[in-house]
């Protein structure tokens, strides 16, 4: 199916990109003589268990950029209530001087 007829991808992932490497279970195939299947997937928590979602190679490029620009995203996040903490706690170490 061509791109222009899927779903965009989207900007923003949480979780974490890797490669799992399994047996399929087919007596003959090449995994069962060790040659194990790679599939790039997404592992992620749904809030109740991990779970992971398997990656088309084409997309995976672009999955790696939203699940980095997630962790950007996250930090600067971060960031900026640990300044909002800091903030509250000059207030209240104001208030105790008697000072505004």
């Amino acid at each position: 199916m061509p791109r222009s007829s899927r779903e965009p991808l989207p900007h923003l992932v949480r979780g974490s990109v890797a490669v799992q490497r399994r047996r399929c279970g087919k007596p003959n195939c090449r995994c069962a003589k060790g040659e194990l299947h790679e599939a790039a997937v997404l592992s992620y928590w749904d809030g109740e268990s991990n779970r992971t979602l398997m990656l088309a190679p084409e997309d995976l490029a672009a999955v790696r950029r939203a699940v980095e620009r997630y962790r950007r995203a996250r930090a600067a996040l971060e960031k900026q209530a640990q300044a909002g903490i800091a903030q509250l706690e000059r207030r209240a170490a104001a208030r105790r001087r008697g000072t505004k």
